[in-house]
């Protein structure tokens, strides 16, 4: 009961935020776009600062659904003011746990008899909690070490609310980006949370990734235990590490920044362009690392949010790749075409921009390029996108623009003496021309390929 009366308080939280960021920007709307009253361009960036603010602490508060929206917002630089892209970005998915009462009370549901009967051992604090849901360790009767993510009870309650008010939201706010299908948008990023809680979907993506990524040494996946892994529960084996942030008991184990920042980028190389199913979350809480019987281990964490690139896409996306590295403007402007981000009749205006773009990054000296950071680029392709009419980037791209964003954070936080783009270069080009990728496509239905990609 308490449940069912959490969804109409959170709903009318909501509609109290969102129906006067939408006035605000109706009013202004209609005083220059009907009226034709100037409003200048400090009145519209007042009003994204004190929207975005509205936004921020509605998501801190509510959490759930609104803070990974919040963070999909902060990505979507071809359609949001940066404004609202500064506003958000420092929105972070950790929230409190919830008492162990209630997890083992939801354990119980799912597996039909209390936790403390069924494992050997489990921890009653938890070693994480996020928006979706908290992680405890525990010890299987046969003795291996697991970690068991469990999924909030009410969360699906909450994730549909949210859903519902973006949902009548979208054909409101479109009036103010026509060329921009916000309802689009919405599709693929109601899919893709919806997919985040099915806890089943995500045990296929770590025995996906965990698979593909056997070829490199070193970079550990954790196994799935199937017996304890249900829609709501996913039990992965237990991995032993230090946070890679954790800089003191990293120079106590001995590992080496410049080793550790090689190992994840060959490992995201990989995912990016070889096997075009990455994990978009990367941030420094999914990443560990420890000194193995080889060496150095990585271990990747958390497939919750996994994107699987369409292959014909995953080509494309590779093309415009190398028309990059190899300051091809021609080939980069054919790329994005194909890929939707920009049509014919703009390709022309935008060629030139790219040019420009592509010469002020590549004749910087390597002093200057070292201190070039991700925010310092992101900043320059928002010049240039804010340019050119007609810009729409796709979400698969907004996945891996972010995931790229947040490896360059965690580069910068490993060791900011190092330049992310010098060392990932030939990782990446290496990646690139594997002999794979230029393969004839195969004459498949996606979801024969993807039910092809995943292993029994």
């Amino acid at each position: 009961m308490r449940r069912l009366w959490h969804t109409p308080w959170r709903f009318l939280l909501m509609m109290g935020t969102f129906v006067p960021i939408y006035l605000g920007y109706f009013w202004l709307w209609l005083r220059h776009f009907k009226f034709g009253w100037k409003v200048s361009g400090e009145k519209w960036s007042r009003t994204h600062v004190k929207n975005a603010a509205r936004f921020y602490r509605l998501a801190v508060r509510m959490k759930g659904g609104l803070i990974k929206v919040g963070q999909i917002i902060s990505t979507r630089v071809d359609i949001m003011p940066p404004e609202w892209i500064q506003g958000l970005e420092g929105l972070q998915d950790r929230v409190d746990p919830l008492p162990w009462k209630r997890i083992a009370k939801h354990l119980t549901q799912q597996f039909g008899a209390p936790p403390d009967e069924l494992f050997a051992e489990i921890s009653h604090e938890a070693v994480a909690a996020a928006s979706f849901g908290q992680v405890h360790r525990a010890t299987l009767k046969d003795g291996r070490d697991v970690a068991l993510k469990v999924k909030y009870a009410d969360i699906d309650m909450k994730l549909g609310c949210d859903l519902f008010v973006f949902r009548c939201a979208v054909p409101l706010f479109n009036i103010f980006i026509p060329k921009v299908r916000l309802d689009v948008i919405h599709h693929e990023v109601a899919q893709a949370l919806v997919t985040e809680l099915d806890y089943r979907k995500e045990a296929e993506h770590t025995r996906m990734i965990g698979k593909n990524l056997e070829e490199i040494p070193g970079v550990v996946v954790p196994k799935v235990v199937d017996e304890y892994t249900t829609e709501s529960v996913i039990c992965t084996t237990y991995f032993e590490g230090i946070k890679i942030t954790d800089t003191e008991k990293r120079r106590e184990a001995g590992l080496e920044e410049k080793a550790i920042i090689q190992k994840i980028v060959e490992a995201y190389a990989h995912m990016f362009f070889i096997d075009g199913v990455f994990q978009s979350d990367p941030h420094p809480g999914n990443l560990f690392v420890r000194r193995g019987p080889e060496g150095l281990e990585l271990c990747i964490l958390d497939f919750g949010q996994v994107k699987i690139l369409p292959r014909d896409f995953q080509r494309k996306l590779i093309m415009a790749s190398i028309a990059f590295m190899g300051r091809d403007v021609d080939g980069f402007a054919k790329a994005v075409v194909a890929m939707d981000v920009l049509s014919e009749k703009d390709v022309e205006t935008a060629k030139p921009l790219l040019r420009e773009f592509f010469e002020e990054l590549y004749e910087l000296s390597p002093a200057e390029l070292k201190e070039l950071d991700a925010e310092a680029m992101k900043e320059k392709i928002l010049e240039v996108v804010d340019r050119i009419d007609g810009v729409t980037i796709p979400q698969d791209i907004v996945l891996y623009g972010r995931a790229f964003g947040l490896l360059a954070g965690v580069i910068a936080a490993l060791d900011p003496e190092v330049n992310g783009i010098i060392v990932a270069k030939p990782m990446i080009m290496q990646a690139l021309m594997r002999p794979e990728n230029f393969a004839p496509l195969p004459a498949a239905e996606p979801e024969a390929e993807l039910a092809a990609a995943v292993p029994a």
